[in-house]
Order: structure tokens, then C-alpha cells, then sequence
């Protein structure tokens, strides 16, 4: 399957990668990508974001010859409420957002619930384009196998994510999160959650999340991911600028 060779999750010095615009766009051209989105870290998403006006211009200067869009990754969020600011909404290209991530609960099923809460809370969101590397909670001292969570939970997510009409990020470091699992174990498992959420009409985000220049456009786990899933090209979202 012949995906668009995009890249809609990546970082610069705007926040916490290592690389300027200019290197980022720079590496992306390079490596032959159609389009790319900037997604710099937003905490504080409701009102006015100061560096996006600045990374405007720094964008503008790097002279891309590619589609690049300007957005951000809306970070740290609590179960207690999310607001997208109608000046963010007007001027970020594409807005991606992660879903809390417990640290604790008294037993598994408590935590799935939370987690559960988090994506709800995320997607139903007015603003949100993407849900940034779903499930990422290997790292949390809870759930250290994808596969703990059961496909009961996976097509609950599944159904959530879709029913909102947001995308479904397949982020190519997802199995960074899951440190004691293989490599196979892992995408095995990751490709069926993909699978549940194709299956309940998602459509689909691919992103590296790179922080620095020389992982721009390492998307070739996320692409593998999804041919193994069974998704199709139209399938795969892009922001309006890149369509």
C-alpha cells in the first residue's frame, strides 16, 4: 500500500526537540516527505500561545518546498476538563493531543476505567484533530503488556475514537512505551487495536514524533503497522492544507 509519505508529529527547539525549523524542514525534504507538521508542546491550551506567532515566521524564513503545517501537541492533560481556545482553533493547522495517563489505581480495572475517561474526555474535545500515541502506558508501573488490556477495552477505545471522528495516531517510537516487550509482541498486539479502530470507521494519523532532525520522517513502523492492519489510503488523514 502506497501511503502519503507525510510526517504529522514532529518537535523542534519551540519546545522539547533538539532541532530548529529550519533543520527540521530541511531533514524532511530530504528524506523525500509530501508534507509535515511542526506539533510543539502546548500546556495550556485556552488561551493565546506565544512561540506559535514566532514559529510562523521562523517557517516562513525556512523557505519549505514541501507542505508544512503548524500545530501543536496539546500535553499533560487532566482528567478534570480540556479547553481548546478558539485563538489556538483559528490558528494551529493541526492539533494533536495526548490522553492522560494514570499513574495509580487500587486494581487493573480501576485504571482502565480512568484511562478510558481520558480518551472520552480528549476526543469529544472541540478542536482536537488527532489522538497522539494512543495507549501509551507501558512506562507507567501498571500495565507493562499491551495485551493486559484485553480487546474488550481496545474496541471500547476503538469505538470512542471513531464515533468522535478523530484520528487514530500510529506513531512509529509507540513501542518505546512498552520496554519488556519484544519488538514482534508488540506490533503484533498494536496492529490488532488498529485493526478494532479501522473496523469502527477510524481513520488514521502516521507521525515519528521526532525531537530531533535526524528522526524526521522515521515512519516506516507506523506505515508497516498499518499495511498489516489492512488500512487503506483513503483511510489515512491529512490536514486540509495537505489534502
Amino acid at each position: 500500500m502506497r501511503y502519503p509519505r507525510v510526517d504529522l508529529h514532529v518537535h523542534t527547539t519551540f519546545s522539547d526537540g533538539r532541532s530548529p525549523i529550519e533543520d527540521v524542514v530541511r531533514a524532511a525534504e530530504a528524506n523525500e516527505l509530501e508534507g509535515l507538521a511542526i506539533t510543539d508542546h502546548v500546556y495550556n491550551p485556552s488561551g493565546r500561545v506565544e512561540w506559535l506567532e514566532k514559529a510562523a515566521e521562523e517557517l516562513s524564513r525556512a523557505e519549505p518546498r514541501i507542505g508544512v503545517v503548524l500545530g501543536v501537541e496539546v500535553t499533560k492533560v487532566g482528567l478534570s476538563g480540556l479547553s481548546i481556545g478558539e485563538w489556538l482553533r483559528r490558528r494551529a493547522g493541526i492539533i494533536v493531543c495526548e490522553h492522560p495517563v494514570p499513574a495509580r489505581a487500587r486494581c487493573l480495572r480501576e485504571y482502565l476505567e480512568l484511562v478510558l475517561r481520558g480518551v472520552e474526555l480528549v476526543v469529544t474535545t472541540p478542536g482536537v484533530d488527532v489522538l497522539a500515541h494512543p495507549l501509551n502506558l507501558g512506562r507507567a508501573g501498571v500495565v507493562e503488556d499491551f495485551r493486559v488490556l484485553g480487546r474488550e477495552f481496545l474496541d471500547e477505545v476503538a469505538r470512542l475514537v471513531a464515533g468522535a471522528g478523530v484520528a487514530v495516531e500510529v506513531m512509529s517510537q509507540m513501542y518505546w512505551w512498552y520496554p519488556r516487550m519484544s519488538i514482534t509482541a508488540f506490533t503484533d498486539a498494536y496492529v490488532e487495536f488498529i485493526r478494532l479502530c479501522k473496523h469502527h470507521g477510524a481513520s488514521f494519523s502516521i507521525g515519528s514524533d521526532a525531537h530531533s532532525a535526524c528522526g524526521v520522517g522515521n515512519t516506516r513502523w507506523a506505515v508497516r503497522v498499518l499495511e498489516r492492519a489492512g488500512v487503506t489510503r483513503d483511510e489515512v488523514w491529512l490536514p486540509e492544507p495537505l489534502r
